[in-house]
């Protein structure tokens, strides 16, 4: 299935043409799912607590 990005400046072909069968939503997630997300990570299974965590999380949009 070929879904071209709609690009405002000229990129690779081959990045255009890539296609992610991931769908993001305009909607804001809630304060409080957020949190409630970040802490069940916190508390997640990990081996011997040894992975380098590193979570980014932004709440607020910016264009360029």
């Amino acid at each position: 299935m070929e879904k071209p990005a709609d690009t405002q400046f000229p990129i690779d072909d081959l990045l255009k043409r890539r296609w992610s069968p991931l769908a993001f939503s305009s909607q804001p997630v809630e304060k409080e799912t957020l949190c409630s997300l970040l802490e069940a990570t916190r508390w997640a299974a990990s081996s011997y607590n040894e992975q380098p965590w590193h979570f980014i999380v932004a709440t607020h949009t910016i264009s360029v």
